[in-house]
């Protein structure tokens, strides 16, 4: 590299940020654009065929709140991808959903394979993934839980042999304490019924009694609950949705329990142990499973990640959705039947993969069907990552982002393993072949797309992490006294007159109704009817206040 490159690099990493990077003036683009071009090749091999060019995933809008967000994903990405998650993505017209909700997908669809494995690291990995899409109010993220529902029919299937076990156990149960009667009599001599020869000559150990099993986990509950379904689970993956981050943070100032511990284990499949004192409960938990789909606001975010040092933020894959100012109209009765129709038919499909996946329960993680690359695939993910990590280096120096680009490593497999075993089972359907091969090959073109959407997660994980970081502006309410507020009102007024010119003040709703209580109390205002005031004279005021 010459000098003048060199120093055509330390002026980039000066001024380049994500924030400004669509702002500024073409001839910095196209240095950057010449930059990335000639010293990070893999990022236009990569992405060829797949957008125009790399560096339009690094583009970024104000939305109407004046929060920077990422642009959403081509549509050409989304329309590549194996149908069940293309179609039902494509019913959504707004594109920053569909980007949004491509997000949450890949967690709910890798928990439905509990039973395939990904290698990474010398270690086999199930297809557990986290998400978090970060949205204000009133956004559109609500419709996560349309993705959610791609589920439900796993959780029904598991609650009721759940449900079986149980009443086996009160079957069980009963006839072990008839029998523990049956022989307290006989042996005290005083009892002339017969004791039951089929429970003499059946199994009369005391029956153990099963734990509760669920595949998806409530999203209100106790971190020990979380243990227990976790430690009933097994192996399998439990899966968790979460419709607003604010309802852990609520808990987790509470008693019920830190979760936080739980979802640092689960990213890298790590032992688990709890240990409470009712019933002297012991869980450990060898390799904790648990796919995380979750939504939020940017203050519930910082309540949940209240710093970047902690490791926690690096656990999540996150997308940003902007704010909308459009309000959408409730769809029509044959869009929901549309609607209803697409998930309903997936969500079958998808538990017909899982009930297939079952046969391997019990069975090593060599002898579950398992994702393979190929030595060029390898050699490609490993240059990619080398010159990825130094690209961002390079544009965004004040952003650590090393740490959240080697976790995406194993999300990277983790979504090529659900983006193969969708291209098979497109292939062949739901049968009794389609795991008779247990060794899963991915297509270069799907690398590349698994590559690509790693790169833009990148840019999204670099928006949520410059918000963590900037100070949260919190506008406090001006402290005015009772008489000066007084003086700013009209002589007769609403409380919504009230309200509005304590806003322009910088004074809270809640602090004018104490100023109005108070003024009222000392005889300063007169209530004429609800939310009707009148000043009171100055003289009479003062015979008041005597």
């Amino acid at each position: 590299m010459t000098k003048t490159n060199k120093n055509t690099n330390q002026n980039l990493t000066h001024e380049t940020t994500m924030e400004s990077l669509s702002e500024q003036p073409m001839s910095y683009v196209d240095t950057l654009r010449e930059t990335q071009q000639t010293e990070f090749p893999l990022l236009q091999k990569v992405t060829q065929g797949i957008v125009d060019d790399p560096l339009t995933l690094m583009n970024a809008h104000t939305d109407e709140e004046g929060v920077v967000v990422p642009c959403a994903l081509p549509d050409a990405m989304i329309r590549t991808l194996p149908q069940m998650i293309s179609e039902p993505l494509s019913l959504y017209e707004d594109a920053d959903i569909r980007t949004m909700l491509l997000a949450a997908m890949m967690p709910t669809l890798g928990s439905a394979m509990s039973n395939v494995r990904v290698r990474h690291n010398h270690t086999f990995y199930a297809p557990g993934m986290m998400n978090v899409c970060v949205g204000p109010s009133a956004s559109g993220k609500g419709t996560v839980g349309d993705v959610a529902s791609l589920v439900d029919g796993i959780n029904e299937i598991v609650c009721r042999e759940s449900a079986q076990e149980m009443a086996d156990y009160r079957k069980k149960r009963a006839r072990f304490d008839r029998l523990n009667k049956q022989l307290d009599r006989a042996a005290k001599g005083n009892s002339t019924q017969l004791v039951d020869i089929n429970d003499i000559a059946g199994d009369v150990d005391e029956p153990e009694k099963p734990m509760r099993r669920m595949h998806k986990l409530p999203s209100k509950t106790t971190a020990a609950n979380y243990h227990c379904l976790l430690y009933a689970n097994g192996n399998n993956i439990s899966y968790l949705y979460v419709p607003e981050l604010a309802e852990i943070n609520a808990a987790n100032n509470t008693a019920y329990g830190d979760f936080k511990y739980i979802m640092l284990a689960a990213q890298n499949e790590e032992p688990l142990h709890t240990a409470r004192k009712t019933d002297d409960e012991d869980f450990l938990i060898e390799r904790t499973r648990l796919a995380l789909v979750a939504t939020g606001t940017e203050s519930s975010v910082r309540a949940f990640i209240p710093n970047l040092e902690d490791g926690l933020s690096t656990r999540f894959l996150y997308h940003n959705l902007p704010a909308k100012g459009t309000i959408r109209d409730e769809m029509d009765e044959t869009m929901a039947e549309a609607y209803n129709d697409v998930y309903t038919h997936h969500r079958g499909q998808l538990t017909e993969i899982w009930k297939e996946l079952r046969q391997f329960e019990g069975k090593t993680d060599e002898e579950m069907p398992r994702l393979m690359i190929s030595d060029a695939q390898r050699s490609l993910i490993n240059d990619y990552y080398r010159q990825l990590v130094a690209f961002i280096a390079l544009t965004q120096p004040d952003r650590d982002l090393r740490a959240p680009i080697l976790r995406t490593r194993l999300n990277l497999y983790r979504m090529l393993m659900i983006i193969a075993v969708l291209r098979r089972h497109e292939e062949m359907g739901v049968s009794e072949g389609m795991f008779a091969e247990t060794v899963f090959t991915t297509t270069d073109d799907d690398l590349r797309w698994g590559l690509t959407y790693i790169f833009y997660l990148i840019m999204q994980t670099s928006t949520v992490y410059n918000r963590l970081r900037a100070p949260m502006v919190v506008k406090e309410s001006a402290h005015i006294s009772a008489l000066a507020f007084l003086s700013m009102l009209p002589k007769s007024f609403s409380t919504a007159i009230a309200i509005k010119v304590g806003e322009e003040h910088g004074i809270k709703s809640r602090a004018v109704n104490y100023q109005l209580r108070t003024l009222c109390e000392k005889g300063y205002l007169l209530r004429v009817q609800q939310g009707c005031y009148c000043k009171i004279p100055k003289r009479a005021a003062q015979k008041c206040a005597a």
